[in-house]
């Protein structure tokens, strides 16, 4: 009786999963991170809300590995992404675009960042003496 309660369940989910997927299927993952789960759903909604805006991507780093003091990706809210159809410039400023996008960076490598941090904040290079940074209030 349980199982077939579960399969009834499962059953009338699987409309909501599949409208929730097709955005999560362009995502590719590099071998050092796993999936999404570590993320905020915040966060997750981004990724999604970014795909649907820019195409596949391969997310490179979640909230693993080593990251700045104080980044948000300890926090599960950021990622870093490269893009497979767009290039990494056109990706950042259509990052910026989307409203719950705290911080954007592009890196010469190609790579680029994105979170739901509580401040706008922009970047572009690698080391401090190269990078630009551009600090604007949230509008929330």
């Amino acid at each position: 009786m349980r199982c077939i309660v579960a399969a009834v369940i499962f059953t009338a989910s699987l409309p909501m999963l599949a409208r929730a997927e097709p955005a999560i299927e362009q995502v590719s993952f590099q071998p050092q991170v796993k999936s999404l789960r570590c993320l905020k759903p915040e966060a997750v909604a981004m990724v999604r809300e970014l795909v649907e805006k820019i195409g596949p991507i391969e997310i490179t780093s979640t909230c693993g590995g080593r990251h700045a003091r104080n980044s948000q990706h300890y926090r599960g809210k950021a990622i870093d992404f490269r893009p497979l159809k767009t290039s990494p410039r056109k990706a950042a400023a259509i990052a910026k675009t989307i409203d719950n996008v705290g911080g954007v960076g592009s890196y010469s490598n190609g790579l680029v960042h994105v979170d739901v941090g509580d401040r706008r904040l922009a970047w572009f290079g690698k080391k401090r003496a190269n990078r630009r940074v551009a600090y604007n209030s949230r509008d929330r």
